[in-house]
């Protein structure tokens, strides 16, 4: 494992990193900066929206997860250490890569919004209300972050670059909040599709938006624990295609494949 661990966080990954934490505390700053000069931020909206950076987080850590678990780079890693390890030391180093760079980055966020609300809005002291809508937000964004990577991994198996991932990753954010959406047409008159997993993509948005609550029907107690859940759900499922069904093919073999492909269809055109 600790060797699986060294070859996810080798010198090139620890340095894209860096650059992700330095671009996440560069943009908290500016949303921080911005949202004072236009008067479109105050404490009390610093704490609630996660400093307006939920997105920039999110992106970061779906970019992170789909890296590690799709592209041919990916693939050719795990091909490699398939010959000394199990596929699921080697699932599982990937998972405590992902969720170390996450919490870093959480971490950076959160220690960043409160600097930059003692250092931009002075006036509101840093406690009760404005503390506790800071807790909600980080606990809503941990809570959305777990289902939304849990099924990133499940789904994102089929890529075949790491460009490709992270594009699929990043297009999967709107996909499961438009479905999400429809869904919600329907809850208004079948109360038991509040439960649909979909309607958990909305936690984060519904801590951050009253009116979220009246479309997905739910306390905030029961869209994090059913986050919870589901993210476990998508996890076993992920685990279960990465361990037992995923082949890893590296490049060579797409080549092959696709190779094949074409002097078949040569063969087909010339008969």
């Amino acid at each position: 494992m600790v060797d699986l661990l060294k070859q996810e966080m080798n010198r090139k990954n620890r340095l894209i990193f860096l650059a992700m934490a330095v671009f996440l505390v560069i943009v908290t700053i500016l949303m921080a900066v911005i949202g004072e000069d236009t008067r479109t931020l105050d404490g009390y909206k610093l704490m609630n929206t996660f400093g307006g950076i939920t997105p920039v987080i999110e992106l970061l850590a779906t970019i992170i997860t789909a890296t590690r678990f799709a592209g041919v780079d990916s693939n050719k890693q795990v091909r490699q250490n398939m010959e000394r390890h199990s596929k699921i030391t080697i699932f599982f180093s990937k998972v405590i890569t992902c969720m170390v760079g996450y919490f870093i980055l959480l971490a950076l966020s959160v220690l960043t919004i409160i600097f930059m609300k003692y250092l931009v809005f002075p006036e509101s002291a840093f406690a009760g209300k404005l503390a506790l809508e800071l807790q909600w937000a980080t606990l809503g964004n941990i809570a959305y972050v777990f289902i939304f990577e849990s099924f990133v991994i499940m789904v994102i198996g089929f890529c075949k670059t790491w460009y490709g991932a992270i594009a699929f990753g990043v297009v999967l954010n709107y996909i499961t909040e438009l479905i999400a959406g429809i869904f919600m047409i329907f809850i208004y008159n079948n109360r038991q599709l509040i439960w649909n997993p979909f309607n958990f993509f909305f936690v984060e948005k519904q801590i951050q938006d009253g009116m979220k609550h009246m479309m997905t029907r739910l306390t905030l107690n029961q869209i994090i624990a059913g986050s919870i859940v589901y993210a476990g759900i998508f996890f076993v499922i992920g685990f279960i295609i990465f361990v037992f069904i995923r082949k890893f093919k590296t490049d060579d073999e797409l080549i092959a494949k696709r190779q094949a492909k074409k002097n078949k269809k040569q063969k087909l055109q010339t008969a």
